[in-house]
């Protein structure tokens, strides 16, 4: 996926993790400091204010049940391992 594609408040299907499918509901896009995001990923980044993507997540077999604990990713992490938008 292209990071244009990811809206807040959209379900995304990513690629699997040792062999489960999971289901990421982006809850919030905002703009972080290059340093703050190097921190993040570990990842050197030209962006001047990368963005950063705060999501929930749940295993696709179970129709509930969201993670309590919000995740951040740089949005280009994001795009690459999600594979398709999906209804919640």
């Amino acid at each position: 996926m292209s990071p244009d594609e990811i809206k807040v408040d959209h379900c995304y299907s990513m690629a699997p993790i040792r062999g489960r499918r999971t289901i990421a509901r982006v809850t919030k896009l905002f703009n972080i400091t290059a340093m703050a995001a190097y921190d993040l990923g570990g990842t050197e980044s030209l962006a001047l204010n990368p963005t950063v993507l705060r999501f929930v997540w749940r295993h696709a077999s179970y129709p509930r049940g969201w993670s309590k604990k919000q995740q951040l990713l740089l949005i280009e992490e994001f795009a690459s391992a999600a594979e398709t938008e999906v209804a919640r």
